[in-house]
């Protein structure tokens, strides 16, 4: 099956075939002059002209000679007038251009809408990459295959894996296994075996807590355990892109993009990599861009209003200095901005200017909501750039190519820096010394024996079923964490009276919990990435709910203690939270989760810890209360 995309009404920039060696002469091939010269060529024709006319004009008159010398004088401070990195002529082009698409609002009201707006012309189509069911991309530009960093379906966030830099994952370079800096020299311009190649990382991480609870209650106490260096929310894509070029068929292209796609997961080793299908594809550029499914996206001058959000891109001009000692961490101090969601893209791949050099790009888009504003994260970006010395434009009145740079679409369309040489970039050094890291995120449950923290993906693209035995205190404690990092709760319970206390203490305007009797379910909206939907069920024993769940969904089931009557909840459970059991009740769950003996340390620990069970592992935390969290909650313990 093939999903035709709907062109919108933004048109995408293709990038030029990539000519072959032979067929590239030479003074194609010099870096950087040609797009320097001609643009200074062109602003002395138009001096020039201006001069003659002028000259021309004094013959017929006075009043000729002040019209000519007006017209000469606006062609002049078009010309050579420079404000903000960019010429003015290059500015009145892109006013132009912005004006052209205000006269064709966005409509968007599906995820195959927005990605035809985003990438017009393009169709999807069901392909097999490495093994794997999935899906390419197919525009005139080429092929793109999108992978997925990371296992989204994983409940316990272990490590901080850093990825090698991108131009080792070219064609033509080493072909090393694991996740390190690496080395090579290939340039992804096209080989006699392989196809142009452009290689692009997608990061994108929301901070914890999340920036609108600002200094509500559980925001304060999360803080306070996580010390504010903790993701709420983080995913990562490749995606891998074969360009058009003269003399490569489309069999060769879509040889060299499975072949680019085979080499990338050897070299990423036990880093789990996988190719994405249409549906999950789809899902990706929805979330990313945080459409809502329902309302238009607003391009303005100064950003772009997409799904509730102000969304501002950046393009980094100066790279970081690899002498400053924290340039390496950039990227993952980046996605800690304080905005409600900030996305990275890193691009490398053949410039189009001449078809050889390799070139790295970095694009940067924020998404705030009303509060703390567009200007706080804006503001947060540029120290943290000076702080390394580095560099970014705003991309004003361009902010919708800074948006399809930050989606898993091959990075857009390589934008040189103005008045600077159309092929110059940063040095492989310089580039290979900034860290790709896939940052761990999710919702910190405590701290284990080393004080690293312990974290759970309990909010993820998939709906999640969890079994919590320890009673009401233990769940008021994941309550409060989950409306740190932006979670909706909605409490299921037959003892409304023991919920009271802590729900009027924990709820802050714009921002409560809704309790309800047992049966009952609330109209709320469905869960998104982040704004995460989480329901106690704490009604005593349960059967398994067998219904489908939505994504971004956690359903929690509260238990005092392990029954029998428990068993096939615990059977069904993605998550297990236990807190110290009795030895029939570690019992009953060893057997209920093929734990084996490992079930009976579950009645060892301390009252203050608790086991988290998933796939038949076993991680044990500390909870680690806050002086928040004592107060509201109590001690630990069951209870």
């Amino acid at each position: 099956m093939t999903t035709e995309v709907t062109p919108g009404s933004h048109t995408a920039v293709p990038l030029s075939p990539i000519p072959s060696s032979e067929e590239t002469p030479a003074r194609q091939r010099r870096p950087g002059g040609d797009g320097a010269s001609r643009r200074l060529a062109a602003q002395l024709i138009a001096t020039q002209l201006a001069v003659a006319g002028t000259v021309a004009s004094a013959l017929r008159g006075p009043l000729a000679l002040a019209a000519a010398s007006l017209v000469a004088l606006a062609v002049m401070v078009v010309t050579w007038l420079r404000f903000r990195g960019r010429w003015a002529f290059q500015w009145l082009a892109i006013a132009l251009s912005f004006a052209r698409r205000r006269t064709s609002p966005g409509e968007v009201t599906s995820a195959v809408g927005m990605l035809g707006f985003v990438l017009p012309r393009a169709r999807i189509e069901p392909v097999e990459l490495a093994g794997d069911q999935a899906a390419i991309l197919v525009d005139d530009a080429g092929l793109i295959a999108v992978l997925e960093v990371g296992d989204p379906s994983g409940l316990l966030a272990e490590g901080r894996p850093v990825l090698p830099a991108l131009r080792t994952l070219l064609p033509g370079t080493g072909t090393g296994t694991g996740t390190g800096t690496g080395t090579g020299t290939g340039t992804g311009t096209g080989t006699g075996d392989h196809p142009p190649c452009r290689i692009q990382l997608v990061l994108t991480g929301a901070p914890g807590p999340a920036v609108h609870g600002g200094n509500s209650t559980p925001a304060n106490s999360y803080r306070q355990l996580t010390d504010g260096r903790l993701l709420a929310h983080g995913r990562a894509w490749i995606a891998v892109q074969v360009l058009s070029a003269e003399g490569w068929s489309a069999d060769e292209l879509r040889h060299g993009l499975a072949g680019a796609v085979r080499r990338i997961r050897r070299r990423l080793g036990d880093l789990p990599v996988r190719p994405l299908g249409e549906a999950a594809i789809l899902r990706a550029v929805t979330e990313l861009t945080h459409h809502d499914g329902v309302s238009a996206v607003e391009e303005h001058w100064h950003g772009l209003r997409i799904g509730g959000l102000t969304q501002t891109t950046f393009r980094l001009h100066r790279w970081p200095d690899p002498a400053v000692e924290t340039s390496h961490r950039l990227i993952g101090r980046m996605l800690g901005l304080p905005a409600s969601a900030t996305t990275i893209s890193v691009t490398v791949g053949p410039h189009p200017a001449d078809g050889r050099t390799a070139r790295a790009d970095m694009t940067i888009r924020l998404a705030t909501s009303a509060a703390p504003g567009p200007a706080t994260a804006e503001d947060g970006l540029r120290q943290l750039l000076a702080q390394e010395d580095a560099g970014a434009h705003r991309l004003d009145g361009e902010h919708l190519d800074g948006l399809v740079a930050t989606l898993p679409l091959g990075g857009g369309a390589f934008v040189d820096v103005p008045g600077r040489p159309s092929a110059s970039g940063p040095s492989h050094a310089v580039v290979d010394g900034v860290e790709l890291p896939v940052e761990p995120a999710g919702l910190m449950i405590g701290r284990n024996r080393h004080g690293e923290p312990v974290v759970t993906r309990l909010f993820r693209p998939g709906p999640t079923a969890a079994l919590l035995v320890g009673g009401v205190r233990a769940a008021q404690l994941i309550a409060l964490r989950a409306m740190a990092v932006g979670a909706r709760v909605v409490v299921q319970t037959a003892r409304p009276q023991a919920w009271e206390s802590f729900v009027r203490g924990s709820s802050t305007p714009g921002q409560s919990i809704a309790v309800v009797p047992p049966g009952r379910f609330p109209r709320i909206a469905p869960g998104t990435a982040l704004a995460p939907l989480l329901t106690l069920v704490d009604v005593g024993p349960v059967g398994a709910d067998h219904r489908p769940g939505a994504g971004w969904q956690a359903t929690v089931v509260v238990r005092d203690e392990f029954a029998a009557a428990d068993v096939d909840v615990a059977s069904r459970a993605d998550l297990l939270i236990l807190q110290p059991l009795l030895a029939e009740e570690a019992h009953l769950v060893g057997v209920a989760v093929g734990l084996g003996e490992a079930a009976q340390w579950l009645t060892r620990i301390r009252p203050d810890m608790v086991g988290l069970v998933n796939r038949r592992a076993v991680r044990w935390a500390v909870l680690a209360h806050t002086p928040i969290e004592s107060q509201l909650v109590g001690p630990p313990g069951r209870g």
